[in-house]
């Protein structure tokens, strides 16, 4: 874990994904707590743990959520991957068509330069982008059942040798 200070006064951590070392996470300090960002900010800069510990308290020793393992009560594996993928799948599109609704009707209602306009501007390049997600997710969500399928095949031809 690493901490940065970004526009001089707010700290962000960087987390190494629990299992998956390539992924690094980003939580930002805000109202009190860590949350979820984006990104690091251009001008963030790292600080030291006790630059960390002045800044924001006894928050800098709470452990990363992104750096515990999951819990794991669950079934794991291909087989729950592509659960977990489903699941996202039809939480996105739920929220994309419920989201979506009178998108193109506000816009042309928003007065053009208004901050409404640029809320809905906003709003569709979400929906936009949250659509290519799923897009992206039923691909991986493919392959994945494709390679399940050729395990499951593959150790069915083992066994039965």
């Amino acid at each position: 874990m690493a901490f940065h200070l970004a526009h001089g006064t707010v700290v962000y951590r960087t987390t190494t994904l629990h299992g998956y070392s390539a992924i690094v996470m980003v939580e930002r300090y805000a109202r009190g707590r860590w949350e979820l960002a984006a990104e690091l900010p251009r001008d963030a800069e790292e600080i030291t743990d006790s630059t960390a510990r002045e800044k924001v308290g006894e928050a800098a020793d709470e452990p990363s959520a992104f750096a515990d393992a999951p819990d794991e009560s669950g079934a794991g594996g291909l087989h729950a991957r592509l659960a977990q993928l489903d699941s996202m799948i039809d939480t996105t599109v739920a929220w994309l068509r419920t989201s979506a609704v009178g998108t193109d009707t506000e816009l042309a209602w928003a007065r053009y330069q208004s901050s409404d306009h640029d809320y809905e501007l906003d709003t569709r390049e979400a929906l936009r982008d949250a659509a290519s997600l799923v897009s992206q997710m039923v691909k991986h969500r493919d392959t994945l059942a494709a390679r399940a399928e050729m395990r499951r095949r593959k150790r069915e031809e083992e066994d039965t040798d």
